[in-house]
């Protein structure tokens, strides 16, 4: 049986979404994305190792997170950031 798979959002998550769908030969994927000159990859948060694996130009990274905290619904808090060497970011 033949599929098709539509991936609307070719950021980081998209992309790795239609790459496994892509590899299915059973699988006819789309990717759609509206706006292909927009360098920004995602949401603004992305981790370190993605931008080495997508190659991304250094230059449009425009903050680097040090620190920060996740606060689950619950109220527990967890502090990320407080390990890193000076020249590390999130």
């Amino acid at each position: 049986m033949k599929y098709s798979v539509a991936v609307v959002g070719g950021g980081p998550s998209g992309a790795c979404a239609a790459e496994v769908f892509a590899q299915d030969k059973s699988i006819d994927t789309y990717l759609i994305e509206r706006n292909f000159k927009n360098a920004k990859p995602c949401g603004g948060a992305i981790p370190v190792c993605m931008v080495e694996e997508f190659d991304l130009p250094a230059e449009i990274v425009d903050r680097k997170v040090r620190k920060m905290s996740l606060i689950a619904p619950s109220g527990k808090e967890v502090a990320i950031g407080d390990t890193l060497r000076s020249d590390e970011y999130i």
